[in-house]
């Protein structure tokens, strides 16, 4: 397929540009980033003529690498984009080639995984954005670092191991790897070994994912990494592991179980952001959180609620990439909330961080608003929409914890190409509501500022505000427990995890 040949190969070929001409590295991911720009409006195009299409890659009919271009693809493609940009201008040069050859190469294996509608080429470039996150985390080679790759790599290792064993129990059963195939093969029929391998593939992606339980590598490696790796792995990195759990839900009926994994992710995500106190662990735990609501999302089961799904992933990457590139400009990742800081925080960062922080609580006019209100509709039971709710509570309580954090130190207003980077990038996350225009039309966007939702958003704001108010001086004092997030730890959790889900599919 065309979109992805282009975007693939203009990746590929500037990253090893950039490392055999280090001099001119910025120039040469410059002409990746509009090879990824061209793949994306000729995909668009292409979609807007034909509509879905499914197609196999190679001479090799059912045998070849199947593809797919949808919503999925082209919103993910499109947040890849974005991203590109941004963190490019960003960088300007300030690391070797070998570190752009990885940008480069990680932005390539994203590309790949937008398209990807076949079980093994899912397995292949997911695992290959995985190697790279693993060097890009430990670049600098400080121990905290390498500590937080050698987790991700041993997790990251033996999840992918299970969804290498689950898609051996899937193949035995339908006889494919590509899904379209397999959904056509199966039509529809289950046994012990398709639920079986269906579970133990759930669960690899799980962890690529963010998912709780299975996502205890996530914290340290967002924490300790610099921050256009923070902002990759953020935005990117474990949207991967959702876009495979979006494609696989032709298989099998998991409803019930996404549901169920995205209310437990979107809650105690939310509640260890709460009781966090440095801003990038803050952020780190409030992606697990916004996982739980595009599980949700995916767990709903509709064709609409794949598209919200999409759509989430979309603009979360947009917000919370943005929040994480604000932090590392101010340089207080790893600062206390609670403490008073010396020096001042730039302008640019103050900007994203309220930004960032209007779109991910949920404020309209603001992108999060209408991605959330249309998440509220498509979910059918009342225990779903409880949920949602209690997520949007915690993250306002966390948010508010931001905001005040940075608003309240001294500014510092010296203007370079990184503070401009931030700001425009700002500006885009703050107009890419109108995207929804584009999406779905006038009607339905108006039809989403209804009183109802608009008291449900700032209801929310208003109690979370109140919570925070009365509870701020108890959470200074709470000690947040880092035991859990120890290496012998995860893997438990990892192994609990594969439990419930394994004991779900066979229950379904």
């Amino acid at each position: 397929m065309v979109p992805l040949i282009i975007g693939t190969s203009a990746y590929i070929i500037a990253g090893i540009l950039s490392l055999t001409y280090s001099r001119r590295k910025f120039w040469f991911s410059l002409l990746g980033w509009t090879g990824g720009l061209a793949g994306l409006v000729t995909g668009v195009l292409i979609y807007g003529r034909v509509g879905s299409l499914v197609s196999s890659l190679g001479r090799w009919g059912a045998l070849g690498v199947e593809i797919r271009l949808d919503e999925t693809t082209l919103l993910f493609v499109a947040l890849i984009v974005v991203l590109n940009f941004f963190t490019l201008t960003y960088l300007k040069g300030r690391r070797d080639g070998t570190f752009y050859c990885l940008y480069n190469f990680f932005l390539a294996a994203s590309y790949s995984v937008a398209f990807s509608n076949d079980l093994f080429n899912l397995y292949v470039t997911i695992e290959l954005m995985s190697l790279i996150s693993i060097l890009l985390i430990g670049y600098d080679r400080k121990p905290y670092q390498i500590y937080a790759g050698i987790k991700y790599l041993l997790i990251s290792s033996l999840s992918m191991s299970l969804y290498f064993i689950g898609l051996s129990f899937v193949y035995g059963a339908g006889g494919h790897l590509g899904i379209q195939e397999l959904v056509e093969k199966l039509g529809g029929k289950t046994s012990l070994g398709l639920s079986v391998g269906l579970g133990l593939m759930l669960t690899g992606l799980a962890v690529k994912g963010g998912v709780f339980l299975f996502s205890m590598w996530l914290p340290d490696a967002y924490s300790y990494s610099g921050t256009v790796v923070s902002v990759l792995l953020a935005g990117i990195g474990t949207k991967a592991g959702i876009i495979g759990i979006i494609r696989m839900t032709a298989l099998t009926g998991w409803t019930n179980l996404l549901l169920g994994l995205g209310a437990m992710t979107g809650i105690l995500g939310a509640a260890l952001a709460v009781v966090n106190r440095r801003p990038k662990r803050i952020l780190a735990f409030s992606s697990i959180s916004q996982v739980g609501y595009i599980l949700i999302a995916v767990g709903i089961g509709t064709p609409a609620g794949l598209v919200v799904a999409s759509l989430y992933i979309f603009f979360h990457g947009l917000f919370k990439s943005l929040l994480f590139l604000s932090v590392g400009y101010a340089g207080v990742g790893s600062e206390d909330t609670s403490l008073d800081r010396v020096n001042a925080v730039p302008i640019a960062s103050k900007v994203g961080i309220v930004v960032g922080s209007l779109s991910i609580m949920a404020i309209p006019p603001f992108n999060g608003y209408f991605v959330k209100s249309l998440l509220l509709e498509s979910a059918g039971y009342e225990w779903v929409q409880w949920s949602i709710l209690v997520i949007g509570f915690g993250t306002v309580i966390y948010s508010l914890d931001l905001i005040r954090s940075f608003l309240i130190d001294p500014s510092a207003g010296n203007f370079g190409i990184r503070s401009f980077s931030v700001l425009g990038f700002s500006g885009t996350v703050a107009l890419s509501t109108v995207s929804v225009w584009f999406i779905f039309g006038r009607g339905p966007m108006l039809n989403l500022l209804i009183p109802y939702h608009v008291l449900v958003s700032f209801g929310l704001f208003a109690a979370g505000g109140l919570v925070y108010l009365g509870l701020r001086s108890q959470l200074e004092k709470y000690e947040f427990p880092a035991f859990p997030f120890d290496l012998d730890n995860s893997l438990i959790s990892l192994f609990t995890g594969l439990l419930v889900v394994v004991s779900g599919m066979l229950l379904i």
